[in-house]
């Protein structure tokens, strides 16, 4: 009579690891691109500019169509959207090599960076059904993906050292295939009340969908958590643009710039684990802000750096501070949206990250150009570092209000 029982509580066991391991493997495919995709620019002779450019393509269809494909998530159900848009990033990240040159690349960018950020957004809406932005629970899951996010760029680099551009996108199509792989091993359940059958209506975009997610800003702390992760994602598009730029100025080699790049990702991943204690000292809305600031203040610094282990630390500061802000940044905005609007709401926080995505490398590829790479990375750290504080003045009234 008992094994039954049992063996249904395995089976709930694993479909949970599996939601977990979503993680693993979907974010960590943004930073192996990103890593890629300016080594991959410099290869076929592409500019400062450009390769600014490259980064912030993956960003332009997000930008537009996050919320409406978190809402379709939400109508159809996640895993059964999630599965189809990551077979189909299985296969087109391996036609870059395919068309070596600016445009071709563009146009890739353009496509697959939706494919893979839109699978990032189905691992974060699981995650948040499941638990329902319990802090500890979202720091295991920020542990995985952060961990994912330092495995891959460092096999990529590795990759991309000894097997060259082929073997660097093969190896994302291989990390993919594998996200697509776990993704079908969530229980089925987790689509319960979707609609059974897709039409054409379905797909369109709908005004009522863009209301639906931008009226969610009008409720104080999740319009303040929203902009904060965005300030945080121009810290990412920041460090994934240029990092491996200024490594490659001081040669660095490509295996090198991965193990360093991934470094960020291994501190905090670890840093994910600690939130959920550290979260009983510090408001976790606080600890967005706080995690925010310090993260683009130690990587700011990077170009003061030329050698190996210092540029380890300031990666392992970074992550740190970063690994402290992100779990929270998923807590506070699903217990502020609620379980059942999820997709809605990881699609409002994806539109807002991706315009932050789209603006930063471009503005910073520009002043690089007209500059200096250590200048651009102290001018765009210290942008990001005003709106920061002036982020810090709006969590204040929101306290002062009484409305979190």
């Amino acid at each position: 009579m008992n094994m039954p029982a049992s063996g249904t509580a395995i089976k709930t066991r694993l479909g949970r690891a599996a939601v977990f391991g979503t993680g693993f493997f979907s974010l960590s495919q943004i930073p192996m691109m990103t890593l890629i995709i300016p080594l991959w620019a410099l290869d076929i002779g592409a500019t400062a500019f450009w390769i600014g450019m490259a980064i912030a393509m993956r960003a332009v269809l997000a930008m537009f169509f996050s919320i409406q494909a978190g809402a379709i998530m939400d109508r159809l159900g996640t895993r059964r959207v999630t599965l189809t848009l990551g077979l189909l990033g299985t296969v087109l990240v391996l036609l870059y090599p395919v068309v070596p040159s600016i445009a071709g690349m563009l146009v890739l960018q353009v496509v697959v960076g939706f494919l893979h950020l839109t699978c990032w957004i189905g691992a974060q809406a699981l995650v948040g059904r499941m638990t329902k932005g319990e802090p500890t629970l979202m720091g295991r899951f920020s542990f995985l993906a952060t961990l994912g996010n330092f495995l891959g760029p460092v096999l990529a680099g590795m990759a991309f050292h000894h097997f060259g551009a082929w073997g660097a996108f093969g190896m994302v199509s291989i990390w993919s295939l594998a996200f697509v792989s776990i993704t079908y091993a969530v229980p089925r359940s987790m689509d319960n009340g979707a609609a059974a059958k897709v039409t054409m209506l379905d797909l369109l975009p709908q005004w009522s969908h863009y209301a639906a997610g931008f009226g969610l800003l009008r409720v104080p702390i999740i319009g303040y958590v929203i902009i904060v992760s965005a300030v945080l994602a121009g810290t990412y598009a920041m460090r994934h643009t240029f990092f491996a730029v200024y490594m490659e100025s001081i040669a660095f080699n490509r295996d090198e710039i991965g193990l360093i790049v991934g470094c960020i990702a291994l501190a905090g991943s670890f840093a994910g684990l600690c939130v959920g204690k550290l979260s009983r000292w510090i408001a976790p809305h606080w600890l967005v802000l706080i995690g925010t600031a310090l993260a683009t203040m130690t990587f700011s610094v990077a170009p003061l750096f030329q050698d190996f282990w210092s540029l380890v630390a300031v990666a392992c500061a970074t992550g740190v501070c970063s690994g402290t802000a992100f779990p929270m940044i998923l807590s506070v905005l699903t217990r502020g949206a609620g379980t059942e609007k999820q997709g809605l709401s990881v699609g409002l926080r994806a539109t807002m990250n991706r315009t932050a995505s789209l603006a930063v490398p471009v503005a910073m590829g520009a002043i690089v150009g007209a500059t200096s790479l250590s200048i651009g990375f102290f001018i765009t750290g210290g942008t990001i570092l005003i709106v920061t504080g002036l982020m810090g003045i709006v969590l204040l009234q929101i306290l002062k209000s009484s409305k979190i």
